[in-house]
């Protein structure tokens, strides 16, 4: 799969199919989620980038992996590339800058047209348990633009990197009503992947909620989804894909 990401050379609104991460001055967007970006007012200007693929797994025979950068402008492209450790923290993503692979090279510019392969070597030999990290793939700014004064939005994309997956424990989730949230726990070592959740009330209606969006939970974590009304006061039935299998469950109220 690869993704086409439109970078605007005036700043335009960026939507994308749920909610965004804040690293810094950039704005990146869920791995795996679409982009949709406003046409730019002048076209010439615009650098788009192909990013594949947009998941990377290595498992415990695995010394490294390979990311292919494509610039499909009409200029050149520079880029930063970064790996990130991803932890999960009271129901949100946390990232700290990580060395446990080497990504190379670093720092890039792209010509028009080409492609870029991107390097992740370990730096250090497969253990027990599942590892998980993100690489930052930053737009930097352009030289030229910045020195004619010309704003110019820049995006960070992020592709989830799993390490030894195969010497984790498969998920094991849970789902759970807690007053006007639900909440998704991950007792197991594989982390799993949501994409969005349909909630409908003992009646038959639907229940809306915040985020509702591509999403992992990790292992070892919980993630939420805060309901848009209050505490339910009946059980909900909860419709989602989870790693691509349709999954059905029930929870009950806890208003408490």
């Amino acid at each position: 799969m690869i993704r086409n990401v439109a970078v605007l050379s005036k700043f335009a609104l960026i939507t994308a199919g749920g909610s965004f991460l804040s690293f810094g001055l950039l704005t990146a967007a869920r791995a795996e989620e679409p982009i949709v970006a406003a046409a730019p007012q002048n076209a010439d200007r615009g650098a788009r980038l192909n990013i594949a693929p947009l998941r990377i797994e290595l498992d415990a025979a695995k010394t490294g992996a390979t990311v292919m950068l494509t610039n499909t402008s009409n200029r050149p492209l520079p880029v930063q590339t970064r790996l990130f450790a991803w932890s999960q923290e009271g129901g949100e993503d946390r990232f700290a800058p990580s060395g446990a692979l080497t990504v190379s090279p670093s720092i890039i510019s792209i010509a028009p047209g080409a492609t870029q392969i991107v390097r992740l070597i370990r730096t250090t030999g497969a253990s027990q348990g599942e590892k998980h990290f993100r690489l930052a793939v930053d737009q930097l700014p352009d030289p030229a633009l910045v020195q004619s004064g010309e704003a110019e939005a820049r995006l960070r994309f992020t592709v989830p990197v799993f390490l030894d997956r195969d010497k984790a424990a498969p998920a094991a989730l849970n789902w759970r009503l807690a007053g006007n949230r639900i909440e998704l726990a991950n007792s197991g070592g594989q982390t799993a992947r949501i994409l969005g959740i349909q909630i409908k009330s003992a009646s038959g209606l639907s229940v809306s909620v915040e985020r509702n969006a591509l999403r992992y939970v990790l292992g070892g974590s919980t993630i939420q989804w805060t309901l848009t009304g209050s505490c339910p006061q009946g059980p909900l039935t909860i419709s989602t894909q989870i790693d691509g299998q349709a999954v059905n469950a029930q929870v009950s109220p806890n208003c408490g």
